[in-house]
């Protein structure tokens, strides 16, 4: 089974990736440690200045279609090539015990998402492999409030790191992981 499990993270990293290689990304890890209370207390202060009415969901079968469509609204203001994720695909991603997608919802409207899976020998590393947010909802709070969900979610099962890669040529969004207490290994 755990064949299986790779074969499902590297469809998923592919898709994400756009096929670029790793000298386009870079790559970077966030110790669990390092999110302090005070750390964790700074981002919910500056989320909540931000949108207030954010509610976050783990994926469920029926969100494909919507997933999609938020994956395809987000991806066409980056300057990166977009490639949708199949049906097929998500349905078998979104069964992966080891995959989680997120959906943020803000005033009862699908927004965001997040796409986290475990790694490492002892599954012990959480991988933030995507994180998107609506252009007109970006800068608003939405990506720290998700950031904060997912790192909520990885402490609850114990991870000792967290990892992610950001394409060079995604300035914002490499600034915004710095902002969630990343940095480049």
């Amino acid at each position: 089974m755990e064949w299986f499990r790779s074969l499902l993270q590297k469809m998923l990293a592919e898709t994400l990736d756009d096929l670029k290689s790793d000298s386009d990304y870079i790559k970077m890890k966030l110790p669990i440690e390092k999110i302090t209370n005070q750390f964790e207390k700074s981002l919910k202060i500056r989320a909540e200045h931000g949108i207030i009415n954010a509610k976050i969901r783990e994926a469920k079968l029926s969100d494909i279609e919507i997933f999609q469509k938020l994956h395809e609204l987000i991806w066409q203001n980056t300057h990166m090539r977009y490639k949708p994720f199949s049906s097929d695909l998500l349905r078998d991603l979104i069964k992966d015990p080891n995959i989680t997608f997120l959906i943020a919802q803000v005033d009862g409207i699908d927004s965001g998402f997040g796409i986290v899976y475990f790694t490492g020998n002892k599954k012990d590393v959480g991988v933030v492999a995507a994180l998107g947010v609506l252009p007109t909802l970006q800068g608003k709070g939405l990506g720290t409030i998700l950031g904060l969900k997912i790192w909520e979610f990885f402490k609850n099962k114990g991870l000792k790191e967290l990892h992610c890669r950001v394409s060079k040529e995604n300035k914002n969004g490499y600034k915004f992981i710095r902002s969630l207490g990343f940095e480049e290994y």
